[in-house]
C-alpha cells in the first residue's frame, strides 16, 4: 500500500510539473559514448587509483533510468541521430543532424527556449561544429557538412557557444579564422581560453574556443599547464548565462565528447578520465543549483554507448589499480613512442624488444609494475616483429574513428588493460541502452522516460519552452 501511495505522489508530481512549468534553469549534459559500464568503470577506477571522486556525484540522483538509443533506420545510432533524438525528440537517420528521415528541418530545445526568452547555450569538450553541438544548433543531412554547420551558427538561437574549434571539411581549402571573421561580421564577440575572466560582461553573443590549433581539447589524462578544459568552458558559460538571463532563466547543453573518442580507441584509461572530468563539470551546474534549487533541472545522460565495454577478466576479477600506472592516452603514447625511437635529423636505428619492453615498463607499467602473462608478452611480441622484425613496416598503425596510432603502442594499452579485467569488444558504437540521470525541480517528471527520444519534449515542458 504504501509503495501504491508513492507510485500515485511521483505521478502527482510529475503532472503538477508539465501542466504549470516551474524549470527556470537547465543542464543537459550528454557524455557522448557514455555507457552504463563507463560509468561503473569510472567509479572502481577512481576508488582503486585516486584519481577522482569514488562516487560519480551523478550516479546518485534521483532518478536513475536506463534509456534505449535506436535510430530512426538502424538498432545502433551514430551520434548524429542520436544527438538528433536528444536535441528534438525526432528520430532520424544515421549522419543526419536535425532533420527527419525525410530531411525536413526539424526545431529542438535551444530554438524552442530562443523562443520562449530564454537564454541559450551549447558547449563542448571537441569541435564546436561536431555532430552532437551541431544537432543543438543546425540543420544538415550529413553531419559532416562542417562548414555549413559553421555558417549555421553564426545565426543559430544560440547565446552562448564554446569549443575546441572549427573543424573542417576534408581537403577544404578554408580555414578555421575564416569562420572566427566570420563570427565577428555577424557581431559575435570571440574569446580563446583557456583564461574567460569577463565574458560575462560581453554584451550579445559569446563564443569561446580553447586558444589553441586544435579541434578537440586535449585528454583529460594528457593535459598540460595551460590547456583549456571542459569546466573552463562551463564556468565561464554560467556566469554568462546568470549575467545576462539569471532573470528568465536559460538552457545549456553540455556535451563530454572526448569519453566517445576513447572507447573508439579502445583506451579504457582515457575513457574513466574523460567521464571523471565531465562529472567535474557536473559539480558546476550542482553548485548553481545550490543557488537555485527550485527552479535548476540537471539531466546527463548519452547519445550511445561506445565500444561496448566489459568489465572482467574471465576470472571474476576485475583490478583497476593497475590501470594507475599509464602516463597518458594511446595518442599521446603514440607521440612519445616516435620521439623515443624515430628521432627527428637522426638515423633511424631498429629498437631491440628490450628496449621496447622499457619504454613500455615505464609509461604503462609492464613488467615492471604489472604481471604480463607469457601470452599477453607473446602478442605483444608478435606486433614488434611485424613492426621492426625482418620484412617489417616500422610504420604499422591501427586506426581508429578519430586517431592513428602505432600498432605497438595501442597492442601494449589494450594489453594492460586486459590484464586489469577491462576490455572492449570493438572500436565503434554499441547498441547497449545508456542510463539518465536526472536531479532538481521537476526530476520526477523523467522517472518513467524509457526511450532518448522523449527527454526533448519532457524538457520543454516542464521548462514551459512549448505549450
Amino acid at each position: 500500500m504504501k509503495k501504491f501511495s508513492l507510485i500515485v505522489l511521483a505521478a502527482a508530481l510529475a503532472l503538477s510539473c508539465t501542466s504549470k512549468p516551474q524549470v527556470k534553469y537547465v543542464f543537459y549534459f550528454i557524455g557522448d559514448g557514455m555507457g552504463i559500464n563507463q560509468v561503473m568503470a569510472t567509479e572502481q577506477y577512481n576508488k582503486a587509483t585516486g584519481n577522482g571522486p569514488e562516487v560519480v556525484n551523478f550516479t546518485q540522483f534521483p532518478v536513475r533510468n536506463f534509456i534505449t538509443t535506436v535510430s530512426g533506420n538502424s538498432l545502433v545510432t551514430d551520434s548524429a541521430a542520436g544527438g538528433t533524438a536528444l536535441a528534438s525528440g525526432t528520430k532520424t537517420y544515421n549522419s543526419a543532424v536535425g532533420v527527419d528521415l525525410d530531411g525536413n528541418p526539424v526545431t529542438c530545445l535551444t530554438e524552442w527556449a530562443n523562443a520562449a526568452g530564454y537564454g541559450t547555450g551549447v558547449i563542448t569538450s571537441v569541435g564546436i561544429n561536431h555532430a552532437t553541438p551541431a544537432c543543438f544548433i543546425a540543420h544538415t543531412s550529413v553531419r559532416q557538412n562542417y562548414e555549413d554547420i559553421s555558417t549555421q551558427l553564426m545565426s543559430a538561437p544560440v547565446d552562448f557557444a564554446a569549443g575546441a574549434g572549427f573543424i573542417m571539411n576534408r581537403h577544404s581549402e578554408r580555414t578555421p579564422e575564416e569562420f572566427e571573421k566570420m563570427a565577428a561580421d555577424a557581431g559575435i564577440s570571440l574569446f580563446k581560453g583557456p583564461d574567460f575572466t569577463g565574458v560575462e560582461n560581453t554584451e550579445g553573443r559569446v563564443i569561446c574556443l580553447s586558444g589553441k590549433t586544435q579541434q578537440d581539447l586535449p585528454y583529460a589524462i594528457d593535459r598540460q599547464e595551460g590547456d583549456t578544459q571542459l569546466s573552463d568552458f562551463v564556468k565561464a558559460g554560467i556566469a554568462y548565462m546568470d549575467k545576462h538571463f539569471g532573470q528568465k532563466g536559460f538552457f545549456m547543453m553540455i556535451e563530454g565528447g572526448k569519453i566517445d573518442w576513447a572507447c573508439h580507441g579502445n583506451d579504457a584509461t582515457a575513457a574513466f578520465q574523460e567521464l571523471t572530468d565531465m562529472a567535474y563539470s557536473v559539480d558546476l551546474a550542482l553548485e548553481f543549483m545550490a543557488k537555485h534549487p527550485k527552479e535548476t533541472l540537471i539531466l546527463i545522460t548519452a547519445d550511445h554507448e561506445t565500444g561496448g565495454l566489459m568489465i572482467g577478466s574471465g576470472k571474476y576479477e576485475a583490478k583497476p589499480e593497475l590501470l594507475a600506472y599509464q602516463k597518458g592516452s594511446n595518442v599521446a603514447l603514440t607521440w612519445m613512442f616516435h620521439e623515443e625511437f624515430f628521432p627527428e635529423d637522426e638515423p633511424f636505428e631498429t629498437p631491440s624488444w628490450d628496449d621496447v619492453k622499457e619504454f613500455f615498463a615505464e609509461n604503462l607499467g609492464l613488467w615492471e609494475k604489472v604481471e604480463v602473462p607469457a601470452k599477453e608478452e607473446a602478442a605483444l611480441k608478435d606486433v614488434y616483429d611485424k613492426t621492426f622484425g625482418k620484412g617489417g613496416n616500422k610504420n604499422l598503425s591501427s586506426e581508429s574513428l578519430y586517431s592513428v596510432n602505432s600498432k605497438l603502442v595501442d597492442e601494449a594499452v589494450n594489453c594492460l588493460d586486459r590484464i586489469a579485467g577491462y576490455r572492449f569488444s570493438y572500436g565503434s558504437h554499441s547498441g547497449s541502452p545508456v542510463g539518465l540521470y536526472v536531479t532538481g525541480a521537476c526530476h520526477e517528471a523523467f522517472r518513467e522516460v524509457r526511450d532518448n527520444a522523449e527527454i526533448a519534449p519532457t524538457i520543454a515542458k516542464v521548462a514551459g519552452y512549448k505549450k
